[in-house]
């Protein structure tokens, strides 16, 4: 679909009722109904908690919910070369096309604005700074290069303690994604709590993604969410 529209962005028909997560034989599965989710494999990739081969048990733990989730937001496209970016009614979510593993899905309406490149510079100084002075529970910036592992990525858990992949780096990345937890208001989101995206899209255009609070976790992994 057309990338320079703005807003939420989907098909008209109001969205299935997403999934509800229940524990059966030690693993979460899908059922039910529930108002809020998202699935976020940051911790898992971080410090995975799983023995065998990482494709396979991934793919046995998120598999289910991630193309569950994917079939129910459709929604815009916002990709570029190394990141997939949809918005939609049901939600919205990113996925790395180099490393397909690396997903985060939220089920909440998100706001949409295409913004200038000043602009985008000032939202991508600015969740950085909130994640220097901890107040993001992670940070994920995508640069463009030829390398695989040319992206950051910081993770602090519930107890604390940050882990880190990769270098920040002072040039502006092609996607960012920043999860903040702060004790007052910020300005990037209006809220204490939320999730804000920015991705530089195929054809150059710069796309800002706001969603003010967070939702269950559907799937926890090593860190909880």
């Amino acid at each position: 679909m057309d990338e320079n529209l703005t807003g939420a962005a989907g098909s008209k028909t109001p969205p299935v009722n997403p999934p509800t997560p229940r524990r059966a034989g030690g693993r979460q599965a899908l059922g039910g109904a529930l108002s809020g989710f998202e699935i976020n494999t940051d911790g898992a990739l971080l410090d995975p908690d799983w023995d065998g081969d990482v494709f396979e048990v991934h793919d046995r733990r998120y598999g289910l919910a991630i193309s569950h989730f994917k079939s129910n937001v459709r929604g815009r496209s916002y990709d570029n070369d190394f990141v997939s970016l949809r918005v939609g009614h049901g939600g919205y979510y990113t996925q790395s096309k180099r490393f397909p593993l690396a997903f985060f899905g939220d089920s909440a309406r998100a706001e949409v604005k295409i913004v200038d490149e000043a602009y985008a510079r000032a939202v991508v100084w600015e969740a950085v700074a909130h994640y220097r002075s901890e107040e993001a529970q992670s940070l994920v910036c995508v640069y463009p290069s030829d390398e695989q592992d040319d992206v950051f990525l910081g993770y602090r858990s519930r107890g604390g303690r940050r882990y880190e992949y990769g270098g920040l780096r002072t040039d502006m990345p092609l996607h960012l994604r920043v999860l903040v937890e702060s004790s007052e208001p910020v300005d990037l989101l209006g809220a204490r709590r939320g999730v804000l995206l920015y991705q530089r899209t195929r054809s150059g255009k710069h796309v800002v993604v706001r969603a003010p609070g967070r939702r269950t976790p559907l799937l926890t992994g090593a860190f909880g969410s």
